[in-house]
């Protein structure tokens, strides 16, 4: 390589000075912005909205509602069949081998790993915060094995009989002279998990993942966890501990406080260190650019392990896109405004309620006694009120509420849904749908479920598909490879679509074409929406409104 240790310490350092994401050398704004989205979804406005000494504190909670009506629905998109993604066949001859792959690399997703939990993070980080980030990545680990114990001879002959060389076999002896192998096995797989958004960062011309020059994640594991993984013991060790001074995202997602303790640290290799996996595209020696992961501590001072790469290993979502740009905007981004507008009015009107449950009085001191404070403060019903005579209390009118509340939220929650396109229609029916004519009420479902599966789309053609061809290149790679004590890998034998069968990925062609089918259940998705149609329709007939067919 053309570049020193110290000249690839000093290129990722500058790359994410420059970069954006984790808030350190940008402006810090779009941290800013993800911490605003989560303190609104748990309904923590205090910021935005002050509260008044005794006055309603209640909270519109606009932005769960809309990630939580839409999530649901992705999820089943994606998750509720068997063609979420199809890698293309290269002829007619290959058809069979590329429906193979495809339900092997869905198997990897979906069976050896959590890929329900990895698409359910991932989907719910980009509606609610911008970016969603699936990472994948080959991992290896020995597994230690032991033959039965055994005499000597007939241990010899066991292991010549399996083509193990005893010499270069570790044994163990016992007090009666027995003896036993000790093999370690190479345990291979894909594995994949979402990052948190905000601990991952891009250059800042960065548009597509897949040409980007530069990004890094950081990760947090615990020192032994680094040595477990093959990093060198020394190195692990010398890492500072994970300190983080502005906690303002992590400490935004605590529903139970995890973030307070966060400087009281473990001991010894039980502490907490944070590790940086940087990937820069470089020229090499021969004029080509190529990608190296870069793997630093937390002040790009010490080199953990450097290594070429065939790809950038990390596919992004985002709902709605934002063009020639990485960042795009989430549901929060949309209906922050919207809760706020609807927490004023809801309090407004709560606290009109309790104003006139709690009416104020104008007390004519010549006609009050020592019991008519006390008394007019003991606000019990039936409770009298002692006073020395007529007039001495007289109700203060309040100026009230000169509009229909109610109504004014109804049409701040209409354009919410117009912002956003996840209507309340989308999952059952809103309070006034009934007044709607039925092909209005179907115009608003079709739409609805428009533009969520236009969501869905966005989401497939990007990080999803990303995904898919990303563990399709690992498994063509890595069942291409020896293992690390130099054994070939051995097929998996796995069972796909009702069969058991070797599945041999090191012979698989490289594929770029995949079709990502975001109705997993197409038809399935079209008849529930005409089955919310046809209840619509039901109802409305119920009511004796009629309308059926009008314009």
């Amino acid at each position: 390589m053309r570049y020193s240790d110290e000249d690839l310490l000093a290129m990722v350092g500058e790359e994410r000075k420059r970069s954006v994401g984790f808030g350190e050398g940008d402006s810090g704004e779009l941290v800013t912005e993800r911490e605003r989205a989560l303190r609104f979804y748990q309904g923590d406005v205090t910021k935005d909205i002050p509260v008044m000494a005794n006055r309603s504190q209640a909270v519109s909670t606009d932005v769960a509602e809309a990630v939580e009506t839409a999530l649901p629905d992705l999820m089943e998109i994606f998750i509720g069949g068997d063609d979420i993604a199809t890698f293309q066949a290269q002829s007619a001859e290959d058809e069979k081998q590329a429906q193979i792959e495809s339900d092997y690399v869905r198997h990897v997703i979906f069976a050896e790993n959590d890929g329900f939990l990895a698409f359910n993070t991932a989907f719910k980080d980009a509606l609610l915060i911008k970016t969603g980030l699936f990472h994948w990545w080959w991992d290896e680990e020995g597994k230690e094995e032991f033959t039965p114990w055994m005499a000597p001879d007939q241990l010899a002959i066991e292991l010549q009989n399996e083509g193990v060389d005893p010499a270069g076999v570790e044994l163990e002896s016992d007090e009666q002279g027995m003896q036993r192998a000790k093999r370690v096995s190479i345990v291979s797989k894909v594995c994949i998990r979402a990052v948190p958004p905000e601990d991952f960062t891009v250059a800042r011309d960065t548009v597509d993942l897949n040409s980007a020059t530069y990004c890094a994640m950081r990760d947090r594991p615990r020192v032994q966890d680094l040595i477990a993984r093959g990093v060198d013991a020394e190195t692990a060790r010398q890492l500072k501990s994970y300190t983080q001074p502005d906690q303002t995202i992590s400490e935004a997602r605590d529903e139970a406080g995890e973030q307070t303790l966060i400087g009281q640290d473990g001991k010894g290799d039980l502490r907490i260190v944070e590790v940086r996996s940087h990937y820069i595209r470089l020229l090499d020696d021969e004029g080509e650019l190529s990608i190296w992961r870069i793997d630093t501590d937390s002040e790009e001072t010490v080199l953990i392990s450097k290594e070429e790469v065939p790809s950038i290993p990390f596919g992004a979502i985002t709902p709605y896109m934002n063009p020639h740009r990485f960042y795009g905007e989430s549901v929060a981004d949309k209906l922050i405004e919207i809760q706020k507008i609807k927490t004023t009015l809801w309090r407004m009107q709560l606290d009109d309620g309790y104003f006139a449950l709690n009416q104020r009085m104008a007390v004519n001191m010549n006609l009050a006694n020592e019991y008519t404070i006390p008394d007019l403060l003991n606000n019990v019903p039936n409770m009298p009120v002692r006073t020395n005579g007529d007039g001495a209390l007289a109700p203060i009118r309040a100026g009230g509420l000169n509009f229909d509340v109610l109504s004014a939220m109804e049409q701040a929650s209409v354009m919410g849904e117009q912002r956003s396109g996840i209507v309340r229609n989308a999952q059952g029916l809103k309070p006034d749908t009934l007044h709607d004519t039925a092909k209005g009420a179907m115009v608003l479902i079709t739409a609805a479920q428009k533009r969520l599966r236009y969501i869905a789309r966005v989401f497939a053609e990007t990080g999803v598909k990303d995904l898919f061809r990303g563990v399709h290149e690992l498994l063509r790679q890595g069942y291409g490879q020896d293992t690390d004590n130099g054994k070939a890998r051995s097929k998996p034998h796995v069972k796909l679509r009702k069969q058991w069968m070797d599945v041999d990925p090191a012979s698989w062609p490289e594929r770029q074409a995949v079709d990502v089918g975001i109705g997993s259940a197409g038809r399935e998705h079209d008849m529930m929406v005409m089955g919310q149609i046809m209840q619509t329709q039901a109802e409305m007939l119920a009511a004796g409104l009629g309308g059926i067919g009008e314009e």
